[in-house]
């Protein structure tokens, strides 16, 4: 088999998680991975389709999820038996300041010739500082990475010239560093593809089953992500992926859409091999509403069999639902509005919209078909004080009183953990949304990480609800919750149980850490958090619900069986015979500059 050009590592959020003693509390417990948070970002599997498309062979390896399913699996020995071009790790999400740097200082040990790079957006926003660590060479900026990402590995080998590249930071020979213009920002996204084929191939490919699968238990429930779109039109004032965030730190100034035909292709292609649910991203209401029709009759002519989930910004009118019906068999929502409180959600930047117009909205679509409706909540916004978050648990009572008690309702609460969005307007100015910043620079939120509980690793104090309020609020809330649920029949007995019983636990837990960091001797702290490993790591997943909760549905018919199988046939005859697809060509690409 050719040597491999590019190797792309996904690391854990802490490196040394299976050691440490950490509390990572109910952060995770809203999104499919764990509290390593070993789901790796979609910009992987755009990015290796892309550079496969150009020449170039890429591998995935989602090291998180190999240290979590095999416990003597040993990082550095797998990490010395590959030999790439060049290494590429993420730092799309801040919680992996620790792990991803850890991982390149592996890389640089034993192959300390061999390029290191970073992406992401938290990559982006420190760039200058990553770049200036020995064992990183060069940081691509910017949501759409994967062209000069290809530019970059054929200068790496020997084809084109690194200057000329855009978006890209690296430490001169000098030790200075030096950032290329900021110009490659596509207007749109019909460049690449989500092709979740890829991973298969990988495995294939690579025998390796378990190190190109995107979080810890997607063999298990394998859903599937669609990508609607780059940027976004709304300002949530905590969000790294707000209007602001784009046009203030990643170039920028508008969304760059899919373009609904080839989303539909997207989705088409997913269902051939993935009996999951599909879940489309970033909401393509905002595209107006040509752009909608034409997705929702697409997905009607290509005969959808598996579940689909929509995420929405604001809720939609029941004309919407119509439309959905009309032309979907199953179809879910998916709605953070935050609080009920309206005053406390225009403070985090959604004042387009009220609690009768989101309660007004889950009437409309429990009446027009819709599958499931999950609701989020989030503890730890602006201006929000204890009093109410804890009027939370009342309020979805009263609301499933209004949609006459039905179970397609789902209602979920978690802690604005573990940090505030780095580029976001509470990061950049957080006096004047009533936060104080904790942390400032990159290494200093790599020490947070490795704090033993996620009160200590926050990056923020909420002058309105202080951190120790915070988590008990948070603790608090979560019983009521689980109570709640219980009541109204929407999860068994026995989960209510359990879930009861760790929350009840993982609060004793976190005043025993409390106690433990009164500690003087940093050595009998040490022995004292070490001595509670054990009970920490189990009670930091599915903390405040089951993660289960979160599933939907799913099958695998005869179809998927059919389609994987001569996936696996072309792709084995393809390593016999050494036959790839042909290369596409490379002209010199067009950069668009970002708008002034």
């Amino acid at each position: 088999m050719s040597r491999v050009d590019l190797v792309l590592l996904h690391a854990p959020s802490v490196y040394d998680f299976r050691e440490r003693s950490i509390m990572f509390g109910p952060v995770s417990d809203m999104v499919p991975s764990t509290p390593v948070f070993e789901m790796y970002p979609l910009g992987f599997t755009t990015m290796a389709e892309y550079m496969e498309r150009h020449g170039l062979k890429v591998r995935i390896v989602n090291l998180a999820v190999l240290m979590l399913n095999k416990p003597g699996f040993d990082v550095e020995r797998a990490i010395r038996e590959m030999n790439p071009v060049a290494f590429g790790i993420d730092l799309h999400w801040l919680p992996h300041a620790h792990g991803s740097v850890e991982i390149s200082k592996i890389c640089k040990k034993y192959h300390p010739d061999t390029p290191v790079i970073f992406g992401g957006l938290s990559a982006s926003f420190f760039h200058e500082e990553l770049a200036s660590y020995p064992s990183v060479d060069y940081v691509v900026r910017g949501d759409s990475t994967e062209e000069p990402m290809t530019r970059l590995l054929y200068a790496l080998k020997g084809k084109g010239r690194v200057d000329d590249i855009p978006n890209l930071t690296y430490t001169t020979r000098d030790g200075s560093v030096h950032s290329t213009p900021f110009e490659w920002v596509p207007g749109d996204m019909n460049d690449i593809s989500l092709d979740y084929s890829y991973s298969m191939k990988s495995v294939i490919r690579y025998r390796d089953m378990m190190g190109s699968v995107p979080f810890k238990d997607w063999l298990q429930y394998p859903v599937c992500a669609s990508l609607t779109c780059r940027g976004c039109t709304h300002n949530c004032v905590t969000c790294g992926g707000s209007a602001y965030a784009f046009r203030n730190h990643y170039g920028r100034d508008r969304v760059a859409f899919r373009d609904p035909e080839l989303l539909v292709r997207d989705i088409e292609h997913f269902q051939k091999y993935i009996p999951g649910p599909v879940f489309v991203l970033n909401d393509f209401l905002q595209a107006g509403r040509d752009y909608t029709a034409a997705f929702i009759r697409g997905l009607s002519k290509i005969n959808l069999r598996n579940p689909i989930g929509f995420e929405f910004f604001k809720p939609p009118a029941e004309e919407f639902y119509w439309f959905l019906n009309e032309h979907l068999d199953d179809y879910s929502v998916e709605i953070s509005i935050e609080t009920h409180d309206d005053d406390v959600r225009a403070a985090f930047g959604k004042h387009h919209y009220t609690t009768a117009q989101v309660e007004e909205s889950i009437a409309a679509a429990l009446r027009n078909g819709c599958s499931r409706f999950d609701l989020y909540m989030m503890t730890g916004i602006p201006t929000q004080t204890a009093a109410s978050v804890l009027e939370t648990p009342a309020y979805i009572e009263s609301l499933y009183e209004k949609v006459g008690n039905d179970k397609r309702l789902l209602c979920f609460s978690s802690p604005m953990a573990p940090f505030l969005d780095p580029g976001s307007m509470v990061y950049d100015n957080p006096e004047k949304y009533g936060y104080t910043r904790l942390a400032d620079t990159l290494e200093e939120h790599r020490q947070l990480l490795v704090q033993p509980s996620w009160k200590y690793i926050m990056n923020y104090e909420s002058h309105s609800l202080p951190k120790d309020e915070m988590v008990d609020t948070m603790y608090e809330v979560g019983l009521r919750l689980n109570r709640l649920k219980g009541r109204l029949g929407t999860i068994e007995p026995d989960v209510v149980a359990c879930t009861e019983d760790r929350i009840l636990q993982a609060r004793e837990a976190m005043a025993r850490i409390d106690e433990v960091m009164g500690e003087r001797d940093p050595a009998v702290r040490g022995r004292e958090l070490d001595a509670l490993k054990e009970e920490i790591d189990r009670l930091s997943e599915s903390t405040v619900c089951e993660k289960s909760e979160l599933n939907w549905p799913r099958s695998v018919g005869l179809r998927n069986v059919r389609h994987v199988f001569m996936l696996w046939l072309r792709e084995n005859l393809a390593n016999l015979f050494g036959s790839r697809r042909r290369p596409a060509p490379r002209p010199q690409p067009v950069c668009e500059p970002p708008e002034a």
